[in-house]
């Protein structure tokens, strides 16, 4: 029972041994067995002696228990953090952590690799490939939010993209001046080398030039991709159908801003904005919050029982950088009554915040990092020839 929680939890999200059984259709020996793996969390209620279970970490387990069974339970499963459902060479994520090309993505942060090396790692871009940051004439969109502006110039570039697809380092090449596209809704340039540069001196001047395209660059890197989340599995769609590189990100973008994808970030903004002042205030405000059966917005992920380690990576660089923060209490708070840990999107607006960048920032970064994970399932989707159409198991009258 190593991974038990002690906190505040909604009893409505939360199960017996008896119950939990009964949805596994295990033993309770086996229900011990996937706590002991994190697989399923046990919580200790204040003044309850039972020990409880986390009803979403029970419907997973029998999701994936039932994937194993047949076709039909991996129609039914799969789609929702069930079993794998495609292959792919790209990323990978399990108990060792993430990994893209089998490359451990903290080894990546820790030797300091560029986004630009880590796009060029996640595409197999042969050595020599310029990233040489293309003059840029066209006028910045009007939309307010940079997210907008960069949904708006992919748009452009889909309705004016006439050229026939061609090599693959050709399409590399759309990549790369793509992404520089969608940089250029969020920084103008002037004559930085590198993106991670070209943001932080737009986004950040407060904060030391080489400290902000440091932390900007590992943000986008831990940003960069994710296996198959909903953006990128549009993108991949898109991309079995035949669409063009700027229509495949397009899809994904479209994608990105649902408020349970790339928008959490905003409502981590939003909910960060709604604490009140004093350490003991914002605590009973926590406290009441949880009571009501509201969640914390960007905390714990399904794929992370014990901590997304991206979200672990981006906390310690924003404590690096500004010190202990309101957003790192926040954390504490939180882990202390309920065992969650930050996940990419929480971390992602407390390096913003470190960075004294505006709101909306770490929205830009999640969907700039994202993008050249986005390109690099398009160009495998395009590899296999595949059109993705799952079929729907009907059960109208």
């Amino acid at each position: 029972m190593s991974d038990a929680v002690d906190g505040l939890v909604n009893p409505r999200n939360l199960m017996t041994s008896r119950e939990a059984c009964a949805a596994l259709d295990v033993k309770r020996e086996t229900l011990y067995a996937y706590v002991s793996r994190g697989l399923i969390r046990c919580v200790s209620q204040r003044g309850v002696k039972t020990r409880m279970y986390l009803a979403e970490d029970v419907a997973r387990v029998a999701a994936r228990s039932a994937a194993r069974k047949g076709h039909t339970a991996v129609a039914a499963g799969a789609l929702h953090w069930g079993e794998p459902v495609l292959d792919s060479a790209i990323t990978s994520v399990d108990e060792r952590g993430l990994r893209y090309r089998a490359v451990a993505l903290l080894a990546l942060v820790e030797a300091r690799a560029p986004f630009e090396r880590v796009a060029d790692l996640l595409w197999q871009s042969p050595p020599g490939e310029p990233w040489t940051q293309p003059c840029d004439a066209q006028p910045r969109s009007s939309a307010k939010r940079p997210l907008h502006r960069m949904i708006a110039r992919t748009t452009a570039l889909c309705l004016s993209d006439d050229v026939a697809r061609g090599s693959d380092a050709h399409e590399r090449a759309r990549a790369r001046s793509l992404i520089w596209a969608l940089v250029h809704e969020v920084a103008r340039p002037h004559g930085e080398r590198s993106i991670a540069e070209t943001l932080a001196r737009s986004v950040c001047p407060t904060v030391a030039r080489a400290e902000a395209s440091r932390a900007i660059d590992v943000a986008l890197v831990v940003s960069a991709d994710h296996e198959l989340n909903a953006s990128t599995f549009a993108a991949r769609i898109a991309a079995g159908a035949g669409a063009e590189l700027a229509a495949c990100v397009g899809a994904a973008l479209f994608t990105f801003t649902g408020h349970k994808h790339g928008g959490m970030c905003e409502r981590v903004e939003a909910m960060v904005d709604a604490l009140p002042a004093g350490a003991s205030a914002r605590r009973k405000w926590i406290r009441e919050r949880l009571g009501r059966g509201e969640a914390m917005a960007g905390f714990g992920h399904p794929l992370y029982p014990k901590g997304d380690p991206r979200g672990a990576v981006l906390m310690d660089l924003a404590r690096e950088i500004a010190g202990e923060t309101v957003m790192h209490e926040v954390d504490s708070v939180v882990a202390e009554l309920t065992g969650l840990r930050p996940s990419l999107d929480f971390a992602l607006v407390a390096l913003a915040r470190s960075l004294s960048a505006p709101d909306g920032t770490a929205t830009s970064l999640f969907a700039l990092g994202r993008t050249a994970g986005w390109c690099a399932h398009v160009f495998e989707q395009r590899s296999s020839a595949t059109l993705l159409r799952p079929r729907a198991r009907y059960v109208g009258p």
